[in-house]
């Protein structure tokens, strides 16, 4: 493209979920620069430039920015650098989102506090600083609750308790993914769980894909697989992208995309649960593409250098992904993947980010995934079963 040409994008983070913004920045054509406080990460080889300076050092990465005089800077899967890339945004005058707009989105009880004054659909909450406060808010909202982390993303620090005696240890499992002094203790709701990507251009939010979620059993509130199209009736859809927009233009997300978690309460209502300023992880902008022909890495790429975007539908495959984890922590000493999986005629996307010889750790946290598996159907509730079918499959050998 020759608008692209002799521009130079700033990507933050260069760990497996960078990978997709590194690897389509390359294919058209862009400077890419990296930075990531781990020079070994994956994507620091694939950069023209690479620097190891922690994503959450805003002048550190800022100065970065400037000695290459940045055309764009973005992240993926991410909330921890959305605060510096707004502040980048802000002193280079970049198309994106703003400082105080990346604040509002990254600190989860600045997010609670904005929707509630733009009365957004969203849970009951108390934002509490000690174990007794946190004790006391549960009791007047009523179990179950979920406690929280205010700045992590990728499901650190949250946790489901259900009773009394659950909540000391999910409050300290949150102190142990946060900066801040707060912790939030949020109403528990039962309904359909989904999520939304969503899009914002020129202070609009133009496209809303609606996705089903599948979130793991147990304690820890980790997202595992994702599938298109989205299982809801169309009135409900209605609401839900409703309560997208509305959640997204409150928080002043005027430029690129948004991850945004939702649940269906029993009444149909949508309440917005999280909210990223950032595209969604857990290979959301694979199965986008899947789905829709629309490449969301690329549109995000392109809105951050200020150029034109599309978002033209061009199919509708149903597709699910399912993330691939560990059962126990310890090394991993054996891989086996069979043929009936690597071969599979559905099998869109396979993937195995850990080695023989690395650690790994069941699954707490977004960033104990240690690989994909993505696949295409006649509905959406067919892939999703196809894909736990064929993780089923393959099999990972760990040692204590």
């Amino acid at each position: 493209m020759d608008k692209l040409k002799n521009k130079t994008v700033l990507i933050v983070g260069g760990g497996f979920g960078q990978l997709p913004a590194i690897k389509k920045a390359l294919d058209l054509n862009l400077e890419v620069v990296v930075v990531d406080k781990n020079p070994d990460a994956p994507g620091m080889k694939l950069a023209h430039h690479s620097y190891p300076v922690d994503i959450i050092d805003i002048e550190g990465v800022l100065d970065i920015a400037k000695k290459y005089s940045i055309d764009g800077v973005l992240t993926m899967q991410t909330d921890l650098p959305i605060p510096t890339i707004g502040a980048i945004n802000d002193e280079l005058n970049l198309n994106g989102v703003s400082y105080s707009t990346a604040l509002n989105c990254s600190y989860k009880m600045e997010t609670r506090k904005l929707l509630r004054q733009k009365n957004v659909s969203q849970p009951d909450f108390v934002i509490v600083k000690s174990k007794e406060e946190a004790f006391e808010a549960a009791q007047k909202i009523n179990y179950p609750v979920i406690i929280k982390a205010v700045d992590s993303s990728g499901s650190r620090g949250v946790t489901k308790v259900t009773c009394e005696k659950g909540v000391q240890s999910a409050y300290e499992e949150a102190l142990k993914y946060t900066r801040q002094k707060e912790i939030l203790v949020e109403e528990f709701i039962d309904g359909v769980e989904l999520g939304a990507q969503a899009f914002s251009v020129g202070g609009k939010c133009v496209k809303v894909l609606l996705h089903n979620d599948t979130i793991a059993n147990g304690e820890f509130m980790v997202p595992t697989g994702h599938s298109f199209p989205i299982s809801l009736l169309p009135e409900e859809m209605n609401y839900a992208e409703d309560a997208v927009k509305e959640c997204v233009e409150a928080l002043g997300i005027k430029e690129g995309p948004s991850n945004i978690d939702l649940i269906l309460d029993p009444n149909g209502k949508a309440k917005i649960i999280e909210v990223g300023a950032r595209i969604g992880a857990t290979c959301l902008p694979e199965l986008v593409y899947h789905y829709s022909g629309i490449d969301w890495v690329e549109n995000t790429i392109l809105n951050a250098l200020n150029c034109s975007t599309d978002f033209t539908q061009k199919k509708e495959q149903s597709c699910a992904a399912v993330i691939l984890e560990s059962k126990e922590d310890g090394v991993l000493k054996e891989i086996e993947i069979p043929d009936s999986v690597s071969s599979h005629e559905d099998l869109l996307e396979l993937e195995v980010t850990e080695e023989v010889g690395n650690f790994v750790s069941k699954l707490r946290k977004g960033t104990d995934r240690i690989g994909k598996v993505v696949v295409k159907a006649n509905s959406s509730k067919e892939a999703e079963i196809k894909a736990e079918e064929l993780k089923g499959e393959i099999k990972f050998h760990v040692r204590d």
